[in-house]
């Protein structure tokens, strides 16, 4: 997975726990749907074991069709750890899709 994408959308993440117009959102949820599918997959690809399950409960919980909705402050919470767990967490999918040419 490109480190570009991931810092991408770690840093859209972040920025999303502040105050913004609703279409930052709406940007945000296609943004990080895709690079947490985008992550599942390459981690099921790389047979990692816990990665898929999360990359795709995370793209779920993102996706923009069928809204999830949660109170302002849970969002935070979500943007904020979901950043935090795409920053350590994409090491293991990065090293894995060179491993297997895949990037």
């Amino acid at each position: 997975m490109p480190v570009a994408l991931t810092y991408l959308c770690a840093g859209m993440l972040f920025l999303g726990a502040v105050p913004l117009p609703y279409g930052y959102y709406t940007l945000l949820r296609l943004v990080a749907c895709i690079t947490f599918a985008w992550a599942a997959y390459v981690a099921l690809e790389n047979k990692h074991s816990f990665l898929p399950w999360a990359y795709g409960a995370l793209a779920l919980v993102f996706n923009p069709i069928f809204k999830v909705s949660f109170e302002k402050d849970i969002w935070i919470f979500i943007d904020v750890a979901s950043a935090v767990f795409l920053l350590l967490s994409s090491k293991f999918v990065k090293a894995g899709s060179q491993h297997n040419g895949v990037s």
